[in-house]
């Protein structure tokens, strides 16, 4: 497979049209992707809207900006992203409502999009269409893909390249291989179909000694786990692996009778195949991938929470390939140095060069760009152009579309602020001020 071209815009900003959010939509409109598109085409523009609580997410400015391109062409577009398994107890996306709601505390809405903010996979994610993968899957025949995303003509993924606490890591691949799965394609990629299960030590269990017992039982939504004064009791064929009580008994509780089952290697391939499953519901050059890596910390936007950076932003990296695009941010980050009071230097990777997730993690993060390699969705070898970034007086009044200071001209003209003030009497001159002049309104 040839060179895939991966465009990128650094994250440095010192004046107008140097945005973050601006910078994505030129490199859109660089990369001729747009002229793909076709007036009347509904495009699904895929992102992660964050968790109630984190303040990691992509701000909606990015997004929306990207949506008014879209628009401006007769294109369709609609936000979306889909419900979760629920992965730990207080999760706030677990059904279609919740989902909208914490979105829009998250500043994603109808209003501040432009377009309609759709949960893909439906209220209980559910509405899906099955894919199959035609024998190219390395660990999934078949996948679950959420309905909307399927139906969409074409599809805009619009990702926050960070670490993540299972995948290893968050771009391209887990925002549409998971977020474009439903809860039950979800299930699938997770191992859940396949027989995986959570790693369970009852003896380190304190029964109903523990603080967490109650919420222990009440965040299995299969009712497949009970707690006894003994001590604890799992349907093992109930469970679906959603991670929900490990993560309370690991974070929450710190007791450990329930944890992951970790086997990467695994979940990667698994990611990427549910990746390649979304991408086969549309025609070849209708996906388009930017990933923005900026805020890269170690954990995902899944959580209530957002740890400091572990390097300095990156920039803004785009490519019609998801492997690419990911294997390249990941490669300018390890050459980074690592940033003070993060992760990186509690586990000792602040060394440019150095693997920095690899060594926060404790293990090779990058089994979802090896399966998009291994199953044809994509390449490791990328060709990186910088995009000039576009200062043109075009440019300027497509954002900014007026002077504003040119409307306080006549306002000032009937009603200036400094009319009738002595304004000498306000205060005395600044040193090295030689010819000061007062201003008379």
């Amino acid at each position: 497979m040839a060179a895939a071209k991966v465009w990128f815009m650094d994250a440095r900003a010192k004046r107008f049209l140097e945005s973050t959010a601006i910078k994505g939509r030129q490199i859109l409109e660089y990369s001729g992707w747009l002229d793909r598109l076709h007036p009347g085409d509904i495009v699904a523009v895929k992102t992660h809207m964050g968790e109630a609580y984190n303040v990691g997410y992509l701000r909606p400015i990015i997004v929306r900006t990207l949506v008014e391109a879209l628009k401006e062409i007769g294109c369709r577009p609609f936000v979306t992203d889909t419900t979760t398994m629920p992965y730990h107890p207080w999760i706030s996306r677990t059904v279609a409502m919740d989902y909208l709601e914490t979105a829009n505390q998250n500043g994603f809405n109808h209003s501040s999009m432009g377009c309609p903010v759709v949960i893909a996979d439906g209220w209980l994610g559910t509405d899906d269409v099955v894919v199959d993968l035609d024998g190219r899957g390395t660990y999934l025949n078949k996948q679950f893909v959420s309905r909307a995303i399927a139906d969409a003509d074409a599809l805009l993924s619009v990702a926050h390249f960070k670490g993540h606490p299972a995948g290893g890591y968050g771009g391209s691949l887990k925002n549409i291989g998971v977020g474009g799965a439903s809860k039950r394609g979800k299930m699938n990629l997770h191992g859940a179909l396949a027989g995986d299960k959570p790693v369970v030590d009852v003896s380190k269990c304190k029964g109903r000694d523990c603080d967490w017992w109650q919420t222990c039982e009440d965040c299995c939504p299969e009712g497949a786990i009970q707690v006894t004064e003994e001590g604890l009791k799992i349907d093992q064929e109930a469970c679906v692996y959603c991670f929900a009580c490990a993560n309370l008994c690991i974070n929450m509780a710190g007791v450990g009778a329930i944890q992951r089952f970790d086997f990467l290697p695994a979940l990667g391939r698994r990611i990427a195949d549910s990746a390649l499953a979304v991408m086969m519901t549309k025609e070849e050059g209708k996906c388009f991938f930017l990933n923005y890596a900026i805020d890269i910390t170690p954990c995902c936007d899944c959580y209530g929470w957002a740890d400091t950076p572990i390097v300095n932003g990156l920039g803004v990296f785009a490519s019609y390939d998801p492997v690419a695009v990911d294997k390249a941010c990941m490669d300018i980050m390890n050459e980074a140095p690592g940033l003070l009071n993060s992760e990186a230097e509690e586990f000792g990777a602040l060394e440019p060069g150095a693997k920095k997730l690899n060594i926060i993690k404790g293990k090779d993060v990058e089994p979802q760009i090896y399966g998009g390699v291994e199953n044809g969705m994509g390449t490791t070898e990328y060709e990186l152009e910088k995009v000039p970034l576009d200062r043109s007086q075009k440019a300027i009044a497509k954002f900014y579309p007026e002077v504003r200071a040119k409307k306080l001209k006549s306002m000032y003209s009937k009603n200036h602020p400094l009319k009738g003030i002595d304004t000498a009497s306000f205060g005395r001159t600044t040193e090295g001020m030689k010819n000061p002049r007062h201003p008379k309104k």
